[in-house]
């Protein structure tokens, strides 16, 4: 499973967020052509929501090469990226008292999307790895609830492994027909021992997500030990 090819990382200084900022340019820019390569002069895809963001990157172990990457922004509703793009209700339940963060800017470099016998990782797997860093995030500095916009093929990935998370608006046009999601930090991940025992046991570690500016070397794309 993922612990045993990668790591989660936390980006918390301004090397590291340097990286996040350039994988994103990778994939949203060039592989994915979702942004004009013009506005990003610095090879950084960057947005005024980064700078009150925590940063999560993922780092394959044997390589040290940096292979994916995600974002919480922390907020109320109105004032997440979510809500330019898409009309949502929140659940009767949630909408006072709750402390929201929407998880955004899932990438994964495309040599690592792909299946096949010369594929080096699968997709689903980095997918687990960058949800787990959010949750344990999250558990672990009050944040009661996501937010997220995506298609309905990732929630499909995540819903068939036992996660609940909810539609709660109407799709809409966002780089692709896209919907509005939430889950619910308290119950969101209850099913999943039912589902799928070995996500169970990977999801039931402490302790996983690792500072960057701990780590013994810095930015380096050498092996690092596990």
């Amino acid at each position: 499973m993922f612990d045993n090819n990668y790591r989660a990382v936390i980006a918390d200084n301004d090397e590291s967020k340097a990286i996040h900022f350039n994988l994103r340019y990778q994939v949203y820019c060039l592989e994915k052509k979702f942004e004009p390569t013009e506005r990003f002069q610095k090879q950084q895809e960057i947005d005024p929501y980064d700078a009150r963001s925590i940063h999560f990157l993922i780092q394959h172990r044997y390589t040290g090469e940096w292979v994916g990457t995600a974002r919480l922004v922390p907020g109320t509703a109105e004032s997440l990226p979510i809500a330019r793009h898409a009309e949502f209700s929140l659940p009767a339940d949630q909408a006072s008292g709750k402390t929201l963060a929407e998880l955004s800017r899932l990438s994964i470099l495309k040599s690592f999307r792909r299946h096949g016998r010369e594929t080096r990782v699968s997709e689903p797997e980095i997918l687990l790895g960058l949800i787990r860093a959010a949750r344990e995030y999250s558990n672990d500095h009050g944040i009661d609830s996501w937010l997220f916009l995506c298609r309905r093929s990732i929630m499909r990935i995540v819903g068939n492994l036992g996660m609940e998370m909810r539609i709660i608006g109407a799709p809409c046009e966002h780089r692709g027909i896209r919907y509005p999601y939430f889950a619910d930090m308290a119950t969101a991940f209850d099913g999943i021992p039912d589902r799928s025992p070995a996500v169970a046991a990977m999801f039931a570690r402490k302790n996983t997500l690792i500072p960057y500016s701990s780590l013994h070397s810095r930015g380096s794309r050498q092996p690092l030990a596990a």
